[in-house]
């Protein structure tokens, strides 16, 4: 009896030790020594702290790029909302000269909350790489702010809560796709109260989390949960019942310079998934041989997750894959940046980045118990998609180019 007290107090000890750790957590405890990155002005200076701001200055580098290039082209894609006017996803499109043989898409803010970092690489993008050289081998279509709402108002999602990234496609039928393992975890992830944050419920939230996984597995977990859903409004990762208005917009004003092309290369740019300041490439699976070792040509030397690590999911109406069915003949090579933030590739990072984002989307829909609550939440909402640390803003934009060097030479020659 002695004995079994002594393991039980242990066990008790070892959870409030744990209880306590996590609490404690900060997102600098995600992060790489920010001492051995050099930084310079001009770098940082691409990243801005407001969507105004950076569809601003994304407006101004279309521009200069229009004085430089007769036949390119801005368009301004104007997105309905009842909540803030004046929202779009702004588009500048350079055609490849002479022949149009191949078109580079480059992407942004299809999670909102996530152009800020979009935003700046396509900026630097516009600076750096397009040249005269770059356009006789392929045309330039930029695509800026796919979710303005959540770009202005800092959230994931659409003004409906719709995941943009999981409301796309041709086929109405994805609007009726059923996740089965979403019920499962539903309590889990969309508790409806206002956020209290030295709540019981969120103070063990990570027991409760490592309950589920002990009885499914991480990787299901993770599947059931990002896979999207289509049946709880209210809920993380909603895909919605009909397309988004901007994704109506995309394919009549875009799906028609895509047909010009018979190759197109899309890069689509996100952050928050993966190990902090790693630039990891993540695109669903490929079923055709022949796309994915092109796809694997033009980032040759690079390492591409393709499902087979235990920390890999797939989603449904995903964007760069509904850009593809745009374009119904010639190659389509579909390629997403995922700049990592909080390490959720480990257990421990993937709980605390689920809790975060539980937390601002349980705050949106039922209130905070206290300002303190909403700011921290919020806060901390925001550092995971778009990170304060210069050394990781200078990481991004190191990686970055070079691997669109690399990518960009390996494409020019397809």
């Amino acid at each position: 009896m002695k004995k079994f007290i002594i393991i039980i107090l242990a066990v008790f000890l070892l959870l409030v030790g744990v209880v306590i750790a996590w609490s404690t957590i900060t997102f600098h405890s995600f992060s790489f020594d920010d001492a051995a990155i050099a930084q310079d002005e001009k770098t940082l200076g691409y990243y801005l702290d407001t969507y105004d701001r950076s569809r601003d200055a994304f407006r101004k580098a279309t521009d200069d790029i229009k004085k430089k290039f007769a036949n390119a082209k801005s368009l301004t894609l104007a997105v309905p909302s009842n909540i803030s006017e004046g929202l779009t996803v702004d588009v500048l499109y350079i055609p490849q000269h002479k022949k149009q043989k191949r078109l580079l898409v480059l992407s942004s803010g299809v999670h909102g909350v996530e152009g800020f970092v979009g935003s700046a690489i396509q900026r630097m993008f516009i600076d750096d790489f397009i040249t005269v050289d770059l356009l006789n081998s392929m045309g330039v279509l930029i695509i800026h702010g796919m979710n303005p709402y959540g770009f202005k108002h800092y959230r994931r999602v659409t003004e409906n809560n719709i995941d943009l990234n999981r409301n796309c496609d041709t086929d109405v039928a994805l609007y009726a796709t059923k996740n089965e393992g979403y019920p499962r975890v539903y309590q889990l992830i969309n508790p409806a109260e206002p956020v209290d944050l030295s709540s019981f419920g969120n103070r063990f939230f990570h027991l409760k989390a490592i309950n589920q996984i002990l009885r499914a597995s991480m990787r299901t977990l993770r599947q059931a949960i990002l896979q999207g859903q289509y049946e709880y409004p209210e809920g993380l990762y909603f895909g919605g019942k009909q397309a988004e208005a901007q994704v109506k917009l995309v394919s009549k004003e875009l799906g028609p310079i895509l047909r010009q092309y018979p190759v197109v290369l899309n890069i689509d740019l996100h952050t928050g998934y993966g190990e902090r300041g790693v630039l990891h490439l993540f695109p669903n699976p490929i079923e055709d041989r022949n796309i994915k070792e092109k796809v694997e040509n033009v980032f040759k030397g690079y390492s591409i997750e393709w499902g087979d690590t235990g920390s890999f999911y797939t989603t449904t109406g995903d964007f760069s894959t509904f850009l593809g069915k745009l374009m119904p003949e010639g190659t389509y090579l579909p390629m997403t940046f995922e700049y990592g933030t909080m390490n959720s590739h480990t257990t421990l990072g993937a709980i605390k980045s689920l809790h975060v984002t539980i937390l601002e989307n349980q705050g949106h829909h039922f209130g905070y118990a206290s300002k303190s609550d909403e700011v921290r939440v919020k806060a901390n909402f925001l550092e995971m998609y778009y990170p304060t640390s210069p050394a990781w803003r200078m990481k991004v934009m190191e990686d970055t180019r070079k691997l669109l060097k690399s990518s960009l030479d390996n494409f020019k020659n397809m």
